[in-house]
């Protein structure tokens, strides 16, 4: 519980800002069908990654990185471009 307290505290309001921002994107794909094969990707993504210690991106925790788990799709496939021909 004290964990859940911390990750809630430690939001900022550039992130809530950003979670917005991803609610009105899935909005807009979802209830108006605005290109929902577009948006409603891009504002899950907006919204995952924007939790705190949330483990999507790599972070520092404890004074050692923790690598996440987009990172790794980052760098197995598009740094590759790998994902582009498949």
């Amino acid at each position: 519980m004290d964990t859940l307290l911390q990750t809630i505290l430690s939001i900022t309001p550039g992130q809530i800002a950003m979670m917005l921002i991803g609610g009105v994107l899935m909005y807009l794909g979802i209830k108006k069908n605005y290109e929902p094969t577009l948006l409603v990707p891009m504002g899950l993504g907006t919204i995952l990654v924007n939790f705190p210690n949330s483990g999507v991106l790599t972070q520092v925790i404890g004074g050692s990185k923790a690598e996440g788990i987009l990172d790794v799709l980052f760098k197995a496939g598009i740094n590759t471009e790998l994902f582009p021909l498949l």
